[in-house]
């Protein structure tokens, strides 16, 4: 249970990063190599959270994308 609330805890602070236009931070928050295989292999609810937040890397409706 430990491992998991530290992996929600991780999942966390990695959107609200997000949030505030540094996307990236995702791919470079470290964690121990049991994390990673663990998170990894739930990036698919990752991914959805991301989407419903509307931070998916696409713009939003009705804004042009940076040339």
């Amino acid at each position: 249970m430990g491992a998991r609330r530290r992996s929600d805890t991780v999942l966390v602070s990695t959107i609200n990063d997000a949030d505030q236009g540094s996307a990236d931070v995702a791919f470079r928050t470290p964690l121990a190599p049991y994390e990673k295989s663990k998170f990894l292999g739930s990036g698919g609810s990752m991914v959805a959270r991301l989407k419903l937040k509307g931070i998916d890397g696409r713009a939003p409706p009705g804004v042009e994308p940076a040339a």
